[in-house]
């Protein structure tokens, strides 16, 4: 077992990955086990599907992608809105999305980033937890680039009617996640 402090809180965790970090200057050590669990709003996310995390945020792949590595960046804690984020979160989760979206950047070839976060139901936030989409992007993958960000607000729709009505989309399986989860776990030290 691995105590972690943070904010004064200890929290204990089974240690299959250990990586040391600072939250307001201090040192802590995170882990990733598949002992963790992870919550987006009020659904449990698979260990399976998370490739990253420290003791703030984590990150996982996406049900529904808009690109090749279209993925997930969000706190641990259930934080509908990015202003109720403490100060040490705000600041890991952006750490996170910055870390993450460079090696994923790198393994896509892509060559720039799109960071985006929508925050409550009329910014087209579907799920009631903070996340930062990190896209990786290549030229010529959206005619116009200001696109993708319709085409966020597109998939957030279509994943609330899946949530709320069980339309008819087919999702990506827990073994397509898991696979990819996998490979950009590769990408950290571990």
């Amino acid at each position: 077992m691995l105590k972690l402090q943070v904010s004064g809180k200890a929290i204990l965790s089974t240690v299959r990955c250990r990586r040391q970090a600072r939250v307001s200057g201090k040192v802590i050590f995170s882990s990733m086990s598949t002992s963790s669990s992870f919550v987006f709003g009020p659904y449990k996310i698979d260990p399976r599907e998370v490739f990253y995390a420290t003791p703030l945020s984590y990150a996982m792949v996406n049900l529904r992608p808009l690109l090749p590595g279209h993925v997930l960046v969000c706190p641990r804690r259930l934080v509908p809105r990015f202003t109720d984020l403490t100060a040490d979160e705000t600041s890991d989760l952006w750490l996170t999305a910055q870390k993450v979206g460079s090696r994923i950047e790198t393994f896509h070839n892509a060559t720039s980033l799109t960071l985006a976060i929508q925050d409550g139901p009329q910014a087209g936030q579907s799920v009631p937890h903070v996340h930062i989409h990190v896209l990786p992007r290549k030229g010529g993958d959206f005619e116009k680039n200001d696109e993708i960000y319709d085409a966020i607000d597109e998939k957030e729709k279509e994943l609330k009617q899946k949530l709320d009505l069980d339309k008819d989309r087919v999702d990506r399986s827990i073994e397509e996640m898991a696979n990819e989860a996998s490979q950009y776990r590769s990408l950290f030290d571990c």
